[in-house]
């Protein structure tokens, strides 16, 4: 559908691309559907797609580390894994899934941790439900479905522009610098991507509480490839509009609250939709 690489993509393309889903998946002579994606952002589409579509067949993502003109391409041998995922009786109420390097993983916990290794993607949290041996599928066990599976399934009905969400990446000695500049931001959203476990310096701590009482919801997550932010583990903010991510890292922080956004949910709603992925 998109002639390009997945750095280029981004809900905009996704939403064409979740619609196109719906509807070949409502199609009778359809038993499965499987996209191609680029690495890049893989993760972030996945996730979008799995919070958007409500599919009624099977869904598969894959992609390739390595391009089809190097030695050990890996893309045909994902390809046709993938293809067996989808046309699997046994994946039949498994949920939207990626299928990278032999691993089926569900499509909402599908990280990247790697750069350029074949075994780039994982799933966190947990960890994958199955993986293909030649042609055979093993599962591991029962369907591990997103909490939010198709929770934002409006969001195909509309063609406007999702709320803008900034990423700030907190580093050592930094201050406030990452958002001394912020005042007046046209951002209706901000995630801030802290240390360990969602702390920040105090100072930065203080303009994270006037940006929110200001109108500007905020997600505190974490820099770290394996995200856990809870209340109790980030900085304190003195301000009801700020929540901690849970297990999302940063850009997928992102993408839900800007969705959040884009229904109107009120600052309890969305401090819910985060927690959903903490308490199951």
């Amino acid at each position: 559908m998109f002639a390009t690489g997945s750095e280029n993509l981004g809900p905009y393309q996704w939403r064409i691309l979740a619609r196109r889903i719906e509807e070949l998946t409502a199609d009778s002579e359809v038993d499965g559907v499987v996209v191609t994606h680029g690495t890049d952002t893989l993760e972030e589409a996945a996730f979008f797609l799995d919070l958007v579509c409500k599919p009624k067949k099977p869904v598969v993502l894959t992609a390739a580390m390595r391009p089809s003109t190097a030695l050990s391409a890996d893309g045909p041998a994902n390809i046709f894994q993938a293809v067996l995922a989808a046309t699997s009786p046994q994946l039949q109420s498994h949920g939207l899934l990626v299928v990278m390097n032999g691993l089926v993983i569900p499509g909402w916990q599908i990280i990247k941790t790697d750069s350029v290794a074949l075994d780039s993607f994982h799933a966190y949290p947990g960890g994958p439900i199955g993986k293909i041996v030649g042609e055979s599928l093993l599962l591991f066990g029962s369907p591990n479905l997103s909490p939010l599976v198709g929770r934002f399934h409006n969001h195909l009905r509309n063609d406007d522009e999702l709320p803008f969400v900034d990423i700030v990446l907190l580093r050592a000695g930094c201050g406030d610098q990452p958002l001394a500049d912020f005042e007046g931001n046209a951002c209706k959203g901000l995630v801030v991507a802290g240390f360990g476990g969602g702390t920040m310096p105090d100072n930065l701590n203080r303009i994270v509480a006037e940006t929110a009482n200001s109108g500007c919801t905020v997600v505190v997550s974490s820099r770290v490839s394996k995200v856990t932010v809870l209340a109790e583990t980030m900085t304190p903010v003195k301000s009801k509009k700020v929540f901690p991510s849970g297990l999302l890292n940063p850009q997928k922080s992102a993408l839900l609250l800007s969705l959040a956004l884009d229904a109107n949910l009120d600052a309890l709603e969305i401090s819910e939709l985060f927690n959903v992925f903490v308490i199951q």
